[in-house]
């Protein structure tokens, strides 16, 4: 679809927009940008330019932005109808590429770094151990899985066992970590937790999470569909995160094992969390009711919706919220 005529349709489909969810999604794209997941960042671009709204500031900001990525990146426009990757032009590399299907894939070869005498070894562990701003950082781990120098291992080790970090953080220099092939435990305070940890098993996506994750995921998608068919969305977004946050503490422990109260407590948990993000306000007994949660279980779901709040990044405040 060209982008004139993705103009002349954007706005028109059936999802609308509430002003809370634009501002959620201006974020998710911040993020995906300042990472450079630009395939992903195109494809949501994409979907929020189909979606009915009043902000029309927010559709230009959109439309904008896909000008630009379709204009740096001349494959991405038409990446869906391709059965293979399009060129893309990778930027500071000055060379064009022709990239495979795999966002992964993708994203390395952008990353790959240059033989430079060690200065991008230097600035990506600067960067990460010194920048002020969670998305230099986290781009940083993303570099650094593919820095060929064995010191970076013994950096990222001391870096995460000595610096106070949030639990995402944490787990993220362990997902680095994992990728580069270092293996062996490691002791982490997490959450208010002293847990040791093998590196070698932390997570790198969903599939590698214990079955009950993915059955709270899917739990809290089916049920919040009910409510707007765009709570799944964030709540995909924001599971993972929890994921991230909650790996090796009790809390986890508990979600983990996988009991029918406990998959209940954490989907209606992270229901609620959602429909607060995206509304302001939700009806906590409404949601208890739909998860069929009993009275006798509400002390259970608040300690799932604790951890859930504590995990998930700041949320923006919906309407009547300070």
């Amino acid at each position: 679809m060209s982008t004139q005529s993705r103009d002349a349709d954007a706005g028109k489909g059936n999802v609308y927009l509430l002003p809370a969810m634009v501002n959620e999604y201006r974020g998710r794209l911040t993020r995906l940008l300042e990472s450079e997941r630009f395939v992903e960042a195109h494809a949501l671009l994409r979907f929020l330019l189909d979606c009915r709204g009043q902000d029309e500031q927010a559709y230009d900001e959109w439309r904008r932005l896909i000008e630009w990525l379709e204009s740096v990146y001349p494959g991405l426009e038409n990446r869906e109808s391709e059965p293979a990757g399009g060129t893309f032009s990778i930027e500071d590399g000055g060379a064009e590429e022709d990239l495979p299907d795999d966002e992964a894939a993708m994203r390395g070869l952008a990353l790959q770094p240059r033989d430079d005498g060690g200065e991008q070894v230097r600035r990506v562990l600067e960067d990460l151990k010194q920048s002020p701003r969670l998305e230099q950082r986290l781009l940083a781990l993303e570099k650094a899985v593919y820095l060929d120098d064995p010191d970076v291992d013994r950096e990222i080790l001391d870096w995460l066992r000595k610096e106070p970090m949030h639990p995402s953080m944490q787990f993220r220099a362990l997902q680095t970590l994992r990728r580069r092939g270092v293996t062996g435990r490691v002791l982490l305070d997490r959450a208010g937790e002293r847990v040791e940890l093998e590196i070698e098993r932390t997570p790198l996506g969903m599939g590698d999470y214990p079955p009950a994750a993915g059955e709270v995921l899917e739990r809290a998608c089916r049920a919040s569909e009910a409510f707007d068919p765009t709570l799944p969305i964030f709540a995909r977004e924001l599971w993972e995160e929890i994921l991230r946050s909650l790996y090796g503490t009790s809390d986890y422990e508990w979600m983990a094992a996988g009991s029918e109260e406990a998959i209940d407590c954490w989907a209606a948990a992270l229901h609620l969390a959602v429909q607060v993000a995206a509304y302001g306000r939700a009806d906590e007994a409404e949601i208890r009711a739909a998860y069929g949660i009993p009275e006798s279980l509400r002390f259970r779901f608040e300690q799932a919706y604790k951890a859930v709040r504590r995990a998930a990044p700041p949320l923006t405040a919906g309407p009547g919220e300070p």
